[in-house]
C-alpha cells in the first residue's frame, strides 16, 4: 500500500515537473507580468531565425517588445486560447492566453522559452479576470478577439 501510495505522488511529481511550472514571472498576486516577460528566467536568447513569423500585435502600451499572434483557436467554452511570442532585444518568451471577448476577461494559462514548451506549461495566473486598467493585456485582447472574429466588448 505505502508503495502504491509513494509511487502516486511521485507519478504526481513528474508529471507536474513535465507540464514545467513556472511562477518566476509571476508578481506576489500570482499574476504573470507579459510586459517583462521576456526579461525573465522564462525567455530564452533569440534565434537567428524563427521558425514561426507571427503577426505583428499594435501595442502601443509597450514600444519596448515586440508581440506576435503565433496561433489562435476558439474553445468549446467560448473563449480563444492564443499563442503569443513577446521579443525584447536578443530575449523571446512565449505566453499561451485565454480571451473572454464578450466578457472583456483574460489570463495567461502557460509561459516558456519556447513555443512547443508553451503548450503543456501552466503559469499559475488564476482564474480569468477583468482586462479593466491593464492596457496591455486589453491591446492583446482586442487583437486575438478581432482575429476569432468577435470583436473586444466595450468597456
Amino acid at each position: 500500500m505505502r508503495t502504491m501510495m509513494a509511487m502516486g505522488v511521485m507519478t504526481g511529481a513528474l508529471m507536474l515537473g513535465a507540464c514545467g511550472t513556472s511562477d518566476a514571472s509571476s508578481n506576489d498576486g500570482g499574476t504573470v507580468v507579459l510586459r517583462n516577460l521576456a526579461e525573465t528566467e522564462v525567455a530564452a536568447l533569440k534565434p537567428a531565425k524563427l521558425d514561426i513569423v507571427g503577426d505583428l500585435i499594435p501595442t502601443p502600451s509597450d514600444k519596448r517588445s515586440d508581440y506576435y499572434l503565433l496561433r489562435h483557436r476558439s474553445t468549446l467554452a467560448g473563449t480563444s486560447i492564443a499563442i503569443i511570442r513577446q521579443e525584447h532585444d536578443d530575449r523571446v518568451a512565449y505566453a499561451r492566453t485565454e480571451v473572454d471577448c464578450g466578457k472583456r476577461l483574460f489570463h495567461v494559462v502557460g509561459v516558456a522559452p519556447t513555443r512547443g514548451r508553451v503548450e503543456s506549461d501552466v503559469a499559475h495566473d488564476g482564474p480569468l479576470r477583468s482586462i479593466h486598467g491593464m492596457p496591455l493585456r486589453e491591446e492583446l485582447a482586442r487583437y486575438v478577439c478581432e482575429r476569432s472574429g468577435t470583436p473586444l466588448a466595450g468597456a
